[in-house]
């Protein structure tokens, strides 16, 4: 049965690859694939035959305490045993109900019905893991290669990877077997999250009392984020959560080993470990059928939510608060925006945006004030910088909660008495919120961070600071929406196109898709926004000796936000004519 089994798992992997290269006689699918075979050569497999390519190497001219002068592999070790300490916490905390093992509808309704033992069925989903664990331990590699300071080979790497998702996911299973089976004895989610919550709160104590005893003192004077990390490491690996975080360091020690020899010494104990992890799950005789259909259920309905245009920030379908009282008069545009913030996750809220602009204005600055060296400072404000501009460039793409998402139903849209354009901008708002929040957070972030290292340059005055982050964040909305014209565009210009790049997952021929239009959205935001940058830099440079730095960077922004919003609203104007005469039945005729 076992050998069906597998002849079953890799009949479907050959006719995936062969459906996925049939598909490759399609212009839009091989046009894809080229550039995402292109992507990959250039960025990922070039700089692992030789030396080019990227490497994060440790960043230099640190006041003190680089990367290479203190143990990384140690501090990396007791940090991924504590995320994996605290990704295994809540899988066993997280069900109310029997959590099910991952199969797909056709299997379950092939597979149950048919004469196969139930360890049978939990070795056929572990095999069907495999292929995916595998991909991802190559995919993961990719990235673990460019930072040369973790030392190690592509093949160490590989196999360091495999063997922590590996571990993970029989653990994960295991978990899942062992609560369908305490469920089935009677002991109800709230039970067992009070055992849990009284262990955690056990160890906390005695960890407490334990650094209150032996706690490794604060770093004194000058340090950098280095020292800090040692520190840090220091005080979580103490007391008990030191034995508590040996199965994790166990299993990442792996990954971390610097060369081959020590990784055979350190994948011995992995091996162990996952050998221990295999023989729990295969040994466990459970009733999981009911739960594991229900949870095939609703994961072909995420899927299908997906495939309809869901993104970053999507939730199911399910009763919530609304996010705003929605008056019976007003403009029909915030309409769109309420139904369409009513399908993120709760946590796109107002009160979530005010209690993350709290934390960032009373921590940034306690933590500057306490790194006289500024090395803390440079690290938020680059992550700071980081983030708003992967928000700004990649954000369109993920937060798709506009007409992206609605355009299956166009023709409901069109029998709104509504112009077009006030359906696109309506569509569009959500996003636009969205993202303009994580900006400005991103703003509030670096400039709290950028504070006194600004106030020792003469020019940059606290006026003048002011100023210029209010001119910043000003021009953030509209900026958003001109992002997000571009991809709306595309959706009603290309549908066909797009009714590929919208799907999720998908091989490198859809990646390279989504690639297309990234860089296309970049040369157009490039060329759109050239107007408005030469004519505030001339207004600057013309009436700063006049009226001075400040007035002349909001007389600059003024013409900015003229120019930018004249643009948006052409877009939104031409992208209305053309809603108003899409045909989408015609335009997705093959």
């Amino acid at each position: 049965m076992l050998g069906a089994l597998l002849y079953l798992r890799l009949t479907s992997l050959k006719n995936l690859l062969l459906s996925r290269l049939r598909r490759l006689k399609q212009p839009k699918y091989l046009v894809g694939a080229i550039v995402g075979a292109a992507y990959f050569y250039f960025v990922f497999f070039r700089s692992i035959g030789g030396s080019t390519g990227p490497h994060f190497a440790p960043p230099r001219g640190l006041p003190v305490a680089a990367l290479p002068s203190f143990d990384l592999p140690a501090v990396l070790g007791v940090f991924g045993a504590s995320a994996i300490l605290v990704i295994l916490l809540f899988t066993w905390a997280l069900p109310a109900e029997k959590p099910g093992l991952a199969f797909t509808e056709a299997e379950v309704a092939f597979l149950f019905p048919a004469p196969i033992s139930r360890r049978k069925l939990i070795h056929f989903r572990l095999l069907g893991a495999q292929l995916r664990i595998l991909i991802s331990a190559v995919f993961f590699t990719f990235f673990s290669r460019g930072a040369n300071f973790l030392g190690g080979g592509v093949l160490t790497h590989v196999l360091g990877w495999w063997l922590i998702l590996t571990t993970l996911n029989l653990h994960f299973t295991g978990a899942a077997l062992t609560i369908t089976k305490l469920i089935d004895r009677g002991v109800s989610a709230w039970r067992r999250r009070f055992v849990l919550l009284g262990a955690v709160t056990l160890v906390v104590i005695v960890s407490a009392v334990s650094l209150w005893r032996n706690a490794p003192p604060f770093p004194a004077g000058n340090f950098g984020p280095g020292t800090f990390a040692t520190w840090l490491a220091q005080v979580i690996d103490a007391g008990l959560l030191h034995w508590l975080l040996i199965p994790g360091k166990i299993i990442v020690a792996p990954f971390l080993a610097p060369d081959f020899v020590a990784f055979l010494r350190a994948a011995a104990p992995a091996v162990t470990l996952l050998v221990a992890h295999y023989l729990w799950v295969a040994r466990q005789e459970v009733s999981f059928e009911e739960a594991s259909m229900a949870y095939a259920e609703k994961r072909a309905a995420r899927t299908a939510r997906l495939r309809s245009g869901g993104a970053i920030g999507s939730a199911p379908a399910k009763a919530r608060r609304e996010p705003f009282r929605l008056r019976s008069r007003g403009r029909p545009e915030l309409a769109f925006l309420w139904k369409n913030l009513l399908g993120t996750r709760p946590y796109f809220h107002w009160r979530v945006w005010t209690g993350a602009a709290l934390v960032i204005t009373v921590g940034v600055p306690w933590i500057v004030r306490h790194d006289p060296s500024g090395a803390f400072a440079a690290v938020i404000s680059g992550f700071a910088a980081i983030f708003a501009a992967y928000a700004l460039m990649l954000g369109p793409q993920l937060a798709r909660q506009d007409l992206r998402s609605d355009l299956p139903n166009s023709d409901i849209l069109k029998t709104y008495p509504l112009a077009g354009w006030q359906v696109l901008l309506g569509e569009t708002l959500t996003p636009i919120v969205i993202l303009t929040g994580l900006l400005w957070l991103a703003l509030l972030a670096a400039a709290l961070a950028l504070g006194p290292r600004a106030a020792t340059i003469a020019w940059l005055t606290p006026g003048f600071r002011v100023t210029a982050g209010l001119c910043i964040a000003a021009t953030v909305p509209v900026l958003c929406a001109l992002q997000l014209i571009i991809p709306n565009a595309a959706a009603l210009l290309f549908p066909a196109w797009f009714q590929a790049t919208r799907q999720r997952g998908g091989g490198i021929d859809v990646m390279g898709q989504r690639l297309i239009f990234v860089f296309g959205q970049l040369l157009v935001i490039l060329l759109a926004l050239c107007p408005a940058v030469i004519g505030a830099g001339l207004v600057i440079f013309a009436s700063q000796w006049l009226i001075g730095a400040s007035a002349a960077v909001i007389l600059a922004t003024f013409l900015a936000l003229v120019v930018l919003s004249a643009e948006v609203w052409c877009g939104l104007w031409w992208l209305g004519e053309r809603f108003e005469k899409l045909d989408l039945a015609t335009e997705l005729r093959p």
